[in-house]
């Protein structure tokens, strides 16, 4: 990742705002990401907010002001899920954890990228979506009117310098790889009534613990440590394919190149 000082703005017509407005501050700290819902009937404003180790999403009604959550989605900084992804476009991806929904939330960012400079084009367009849940076959977006977004990309940073390694964007627990865990595990049944089975981000799940991820039946996934019925198993993300665990890893916390998450281990069988 690499860590660029820009920053960038685009508004026309957000809230009724005009090109040479700045975003709206919705919520504590720097605005990093604001837009219009595309939806004639209801229209809402999106808002994201940085503060010191963490990030804020809020959602309002454009004409009433009303919430759209009952609480803020916040986003710790230190194990949220987060991609920056540039070529033609700059790509972003930010998760969320709703705690009434009781499922992640991601915000894609799209915007215009000119890779000789290294920098967010003022030329192109900007699109912005939320994403619910990340993990499911069939998900469900929210759109952003692509003329009311708005983009501050400079504001991401601070809070991402206290960003630990990437096995723990998932995982609350440090995972330790040793020899008599790690190989691979296949999903060969699933709970009672449920079409998919939870990934935690702890080995002690409770009501409120959150679930970033869901294997499907058939999938098989690389298994690194075990706590009680509870196995720890590596997720591939940013791009990686494989998770397999070298000789040097053994015996140390592990710290990627990929995040973890525990699974009732009654649901899948070794193969390997």
């Amino acid at each position: 990742m690499q860590h660029l000082t820009l920053k960038t703005a685009f508004i026309c017509g957000l809230a009724g705002m005009t090109q040479s407005a700045v975003a709206q501050a919705v919520c504590e700290g720097e605005v990093v990401f604001q837009c219009a819902t595309d939806n004639d009937v209801f229209r809402e404003q999106i808002t994201v907010c940085a503060q010191e180790e963490s990030y804020t999403l809020v959602r309002h009604a454009l004409e009433s002001g009303e919430d759209y959550y009952d609480t803020p989605l916040i986003a710790e900084a230190s194990r949220t899920w987060f991609e920056w992804q540039e070529g033609a476009e700059l790509r972003i991806e930010l998760g969320f954890w709703s705690t009434d929904l009781g499922e992640p939330v991601t915000l894609h960012a799209v915007l215009p990228w000119d890779d000789m400079e290294e920098a967010v084009s003022e030329e192109g367009t900007a699109r912005m979506w939320l994403q619910s849940p990340h993990w499911r076959q069939d998900i469900e977006q929210t759109l952003c009117r692509s003329q009311t977004v708005y983009a501050d990309t400079e504001a991401l940073w601070a809070p991402l310098d206290t960003r630990g390694p990437v096995a723990t964007f998932f995982s609350q627990d440090v995972v330790v790889p040793q020899p008599s865990a790690v190989g691979v595990a296949r999903v060969t049944s699933l709970p009672e009534g449920a079409d998919a089975l939870a990934v935690y981000a702890s080995a002690r799940p409770g009501a409120a613990t959150p679930v970033w991820w869901q294997l499907y039946k058939g999938d098989t996934v690389d298994v690194i440590a075990f706590e009680g019925d509870f196995l720890a198993v590596a997720i591939p993300t940013n791009g990686v394919s494989a998770c397999l665990i070298r000789p040097e890893q053994l015996y140390l916390p592990y710290e990627g190149p990929c995040a973890t998450g525990w699974v009732d281990g009654t649901y899948l069988e070794r193969v390997q």
